[in-house]
C-alpha cells in the first residue's frame, strides 16, 4: 500500500493543473470586437383617423416615444371633384354622351354665364326626305308627320336655324329651352311649300333644306324655287354635298375634297353665305373627310343615327363615331317616322339634365373658385 504524504500530495495537485491548462489551449477566444446585438423589427404604428400610414421607411427611421400622444383627428382637406357629365340611359343602344370643350374652366363660365342658354336646353333635329300622302308609296305618312308637328308645339318646342345650333353648341349661346331642327333633304321644295309650310307659318317655325348642288344648274327654274322659298324667311339652307357623294372606305381625297368645298361658290351666288352645316348624304364619313369638313369651315354636321338629344358639351354617338374625336361634325337625327314618340323622352333628358346641373351647382362654383378664379355667377332663377 502507498502512503500519502503531504510531499506526495503537492506533486498531484501540481500535475492535475498543469493537465486542465493543456485542456484549455484548444479552445478558441471570441474577438474582443464582436458584439452580438438583437435584431429590432420596427412596426409603423396605426394611422390616425383620416390620416395616411407612414411609409416603411419613414416608420423604421423614426425614434420610438415612451409616452406615445393620444391620437389626433385630423380632417382631410377635399378638393372639389370637376364637372361630372350628366349619364342617361335613354338614349339609343350603343350611344355614349361626349363632352367636347377640353378646359373645365371656360366650360364651367358659357355653362352658367348670364343670358347664355339654360342648364338643360336640348336639340331635337329630325330628318324628313318626303311626306306620304293617300295613294303614294314613300315617306312617312301625313297623318303621323302632322301629329308630329302638333305634338312637338304642345311640348313647348320653337325651331333652330344652323347658325343658331352652332352658336350654342360652341358657346351655349341661348336658344329655347327645347328647340327642334326640322331637315328636309335633297332638292325636295315640293315637301317644305307644301306640307310644312302651313306649319312654319301658324307657328313661326323654320326648317332646314340640305341642298344637293348636283345639276341644279340643268334643271329649269330650280334655284329660283328654292331661293323664293329662302325668302319667305321660313328656310335655312345647308349643304348636303356637291354630288351626293356617299364617302366610304376607298374614296378618293380628291373626291372628298370636292364634295365638302365645292358648294361654297353656289351659296355664295345664289344666297350670300357659306354653309355653317354639312349633311353627311347617307350618313356616311371617314375620319379623314371629317378633318377636312373641319379645316373647309363647317361648324357642324349630322348623320343619320338617332342616337338621342343635343345639349351643351354633349353630344349622344355610337363608338365609331366618338373615335374619330370631332363630336360636333357628327351630330345625331331623329327619324321622321318614329320621333313623335322620342318627343317626350328628349324632354325627359332636358329636364333631369337641368336638375342634376342645379344640384351640382355649390361643388362646380366651388371648384371653379380653386381652380379657375373668381366666382361663377348664381344660376338665373
Amino acid at each position: 500500500m502507498a502512503i500519502f504524504t503531504p510531499r506526495r500530495f503537492w506533486f498531484l495537485f501540481a500535475l492535475l493543473v498543469g493537465i486542465a491548462g493543456m485542456a484549455g489551449c484548444g479552445k478558441k477566444p471570441a474577438p474582443a470586437d464582436i458584439q452580438r446585438t438583437p435584431v429590432v423589427v420596427a412596426v409603423p404604428p396605426q394611422p390616425t383617423e383620416g390620416m395616411p400610414p407612414a411609409s416603411a421607411a419613414e416608420s423604421a427611421q423614426a425614434a420610438p416615444d415612451p409616452t406615445p400622444a393620444s391620437p389626433t383627428r385630423v380632417t382631410p382637406n377635399v378638393t372639389p371633384e370637376p364637372p361630372t357629365l350628366f349619364q342617361t340611359k335613354k338614349l339609343l343602344r350603343g350611344a355614349k354622351p361626349v363632352s367636347y370643350i377640353e378646359d373645365p374652366c371656360e366650360y364651367l363660365r358659357l355653362r352658367w354665364q348670364p343670358g347664355h342658354a339654360a342648364p338643360g336646353t336640348i336639340i331635337v333635329p329630325i330628318m324628313y326626305h318626303r311626306v306620304r300622302h293617300p295613294g303614294e308609296k314613300r315617306g312617312v305618312p301625313q297623318a303621323y308627320f302632322k301629329q308630329t308637328m302638333r305634338e312637338a308645339k304642345r311640348l313647348g318646342f320653337e325651331t333652330i336655324t344652323a347658325q343658331e345650333a352652332a352658336d350654342f353648341l360652341e358657346t351655349n349661346a341661348w336658344i329655347p329651352p327645347r328647340s327642334l331642327m326640322l331637315f328636309v333633304d335633297d332638292r325636295r321644295v315640293p315637301v317644305i311649300m307644301k306640307d310644312f309650310m302651313p306649319f312654319l307659318k301658324a307657328y313661326d317655325w323654320k326648317v332646314i333644306s340640305a341642298w344637293i348642288i348636283a345639276n341644279t344648274d340643268q334643271r329649269p327654274g330650280l334655284w329660283e324655287r328654292i331661293e323664293a322659298a329662302y325668302a319667305t324667311g321660313h328656310v335655312d339652307v345647308q349643304s348636303h354635298g356637291l354630288r351626293h357623294l356617299y364617302i366610304v372606305p376607298g374614296t378618293p381625297k380628291k373626291k372628298i375634297q370636292e364634295e365638302l368645298y365645292g358648294p361654297f361658290p353656289y351659296f355664295e351666288k345664289h344666297f350670300g353665305y357659306r354653309p355653317v352645316a354639312f349633311i353627311w348624304p347617307g350618313g356616311n364619313y371617314s375620319p379623314y373627310a371629317v378633318r377636312v369638313a373641319r379645316a373647309a369651315g363647317y361648324r357642324i354636321g349630322f348623320t343619320i343615327f338617332p342616337n338621342g338629344p343635343i345639349m351643351f358639351n354633349w353630344v349622344p354617338l355610337q363608338k365609331a363615331e366618338r373615335q374619330v374625336g370631332d363630336p360636333l361634325l357628327l351630330l345625331p337625327r331623329y327619324h321622321a317616322n318614329t320621333v313623335k314618340e322620342q318627343l317626350p323622352i328628349a324632354v325627359e333628358i332636358g329636364e333631369k339634365a337641368r336638375a342634376q346641373a342645379l344640384a351640382h351647382y355649390p361643388p362646380e362654383a366651388a371648384w371653379y373658385r380653386a381652380h379657375c378664379g373668381g366666382e361663377l355667377p348664381p344660376p338665373s332663377p
